[in-house]
């Protein structure tokens, strides 16, 4: 009797851990039970290959451009080719390969390594944490808009999320905003996303995500320098026109929070009407 009673504790102490695991993984990493066939690498184990690794960035050229692992080769996932990874190595070759993009809910890193996969390279692993994880950890192997990154300048250059949260607007705010004729609206959706759901505010303008990039980075006078709204599709690509925004000098701008996928959902209308 008491050696079932043991028995029966152990294997109860026993699931509870596999749990505790499984909720752990399924909180820190949410996307992971969907690639369960890859391998994931941890921040301490991947600077302890770093220096011999082959670090794959799998976002696209503007994020990279802002903060990218040291040493990092830039393939956007969508347009990523067999050749681009064989010009870096052989398919069987020793030295591992890690894919990495934004973070915990990022898909880039998973599809991309998913897709070498498929193409048959081995010693491949995935660090779904994200480089904003491993430039708080490893700041002295990131880079920011082209210069090293330092402990001393993650507190200054990396904004928290505090910081774009105090940007973000509910659909409310926003429209409030946009109605008080002192602000120039940015819509930097691309075509298609602005064909599925057209949004018709006052002082509008459709300029994509890129677009509006590469003006700020020319200091060119179509962005001004202050009072402007600006909305995408789901809320995610302001988070990186934010820094944009901030190193060409932008200042009095808001972001429309959850982007229009929200808006829809909160049951405006192209006018912002419900």
């Amino acid at each position: 009797m008491k050696r079932m009673q043991i028995m029966s504790l152990t294997l109860v102490l026993l699931m509870a851990g596999v749990a505790a695991c499984w909720a752990q993984d399924g909180l820190k990493f949410p996307l992971r039970s969907q690639y369960s066939s890859l391998r994931p690498i941890d921040t301490k184990d991947l600077a302890a290959i770093y220096n011999k690794a082959i670090i794959v960035d799998a976002r696209n050229k503007k994020e990279y451009k802002v903060l990218h692992m040291k040493g990092a080769h830039n393939f956007l996932v969508g347009k990523m080719k067999e050749k681009d990874l064989l010009g870096l190595r052989s398919k069987d070759g020793t030295t591992p390969m890690i894919f990495y993009c934004n973070g915990i809910t990022c898909a880039k890193s998973y599809k991309a390594t998913t897709k070498a996969a498929k193409w048959g390279f081995k010693n491949i692993r995935v660090y779904d944490a994200g480089v904003f994880h491993w430039a708080m950890k490893h700041p002295e192997r990131a880079v920011f808009f082209g210069k090293p990154l330092t402990a001393e300048l993650v507190a200054t250059k990396i904004i928290s999320g505090k910081k774009l949260a105090a940007k973000m607007l509910a659909a409310p705010d926003f429209i409030r905003k946009a109605r008080s004729g002192k602000y120039t609206v940015f819509d930097v959706r691309d075509a298609n996303e602005r064909s599925a759901t057209p949004i018709r505010l006052a002082k509008m303008r459709s300029m994509p995500f890129d677009t509006m990039v590469t003006l700020l980075d020319k200091g060119s006078k179509a962005v001004p320098k202050k009072s402007i709204l600006i909305f995408d599709n789901v809320g995610k690509q302001v988070k990186w026109l934010q820094y944009y925004l901030r190193q060409a000098g932008v200042t009095d701008y808001f972001f429309l929070k959850g982007g229009v996928r929200q808006w829809v959902k909160d049951g405006y209308n192209a006018r912002g009407v419900k």
